[in-house]
């Protein structure tokens, strides 16, 4: 007998790990096929272990049994070949340049960890889930998970990726007594479907925004509101991004 204390522990966990380590096996082959065709045939490998599972509330690992050792598990394996073709029919496509993983959030680890267990690995799987599928993942889940808190940091975590970039910023008069202030960059208004943004405000009071994409922002503003030597300009975005500046003559 291995000379190792055992803790009881119970099958729903021990299974939730085990597939969740194929699961990451699975991906690993589902990026593989893309690169490389899969042109060797494996047929009828048998393997039988004798192990000692252990299982330390996350991950299953098994210790090869000595000579000598007593009470070993005995699993018998047998493998088989898989196509590239086969593999892109049950896997799902790899993370995407703008897609995020759940890993990026600042979501707590437990709720990381659940919905990992329901194969949520990313923004977009979340998406999927709740609002094409109709799932309501406190209902499948052990905790109570805030499907409005998830979506949010999950927005915040997707816009610092394609965080807003000011490159230039210029002034032109428009009507007497009023300017129109033109930012130029990158990622600004990338959320033109909200309707209550972007905001803009030059030392607190409310400036107008003409005219607002994602490389290019217009406000129009009175021109005492940019004289002077102490004027920030702020701009809300939308609610995950703000752009701070000062203002100089």
């Amino acid at each position: 007998m291995v000379t190792k204390s055992n803790r009881p522990w119970n099958l729903e966990s021990f299974l939730n790990s085990l597939i969740f380590e194929l699961d990451k096996a699975q991906d690993t082959l589902s990026v593989k096929g893309l690169n490389r065709k899969l042109t060797y045939t494996v047929k009828d490998v048998a393997l039988d272990l004798q192990i000692f599972p252990e299982y330390d509330g996350d991950t299953v690992r098994f210790t090869t049994a000595k000579p000598g050792d007593t009470g070993a598990s005995k699993v018998s394996l047998q493998l088989g070949s898989i196509r590239d073709h086969q593999i892109r029919e049950v896997t799902k496509e790899p993370l995407t340049h703008d897609d995020i993983s759940i890993e990026e959030t600042d979501l707590p680890e437990p709720a990381r960890k659940e919905l990992k267990k329901l194969g949520i690995k990313s923004a977009e799987d979340l998406r999927r889930t709740v609002e094409d599928r109709k799932v309501d993942l406190e209902k499948v889940t052990d905790q109570q998970i805030d499907y409005k808190n998830l979506a949010d940091m999950i927005n915040q975590s997707r816009r610092r990726k394609r965080a807003p970039k000011v490159s230039k910023i210029s002034v032109a008069k428009s009507v007497p007594g009023k300017a129109i202030l033109t930012l130029k960059g990158d990622n600004l208004a990338i959320a033109s479907s909200l309707e209550d943004f972007p905001v803009a405000v030059i030392n607190d009071e409310n400036v107008e925004v003409v005219s607002a994409n994602k490389n290019e922002l217009q406000i129009q503003v009175n021109e005492d509101q940019i004289q002077g030597t102490s004027r920030q300009l702020k701009v809300a975005l939308d609610p995950y991004a703000i752009v701070t500046m000062n203002l100089k003559n």
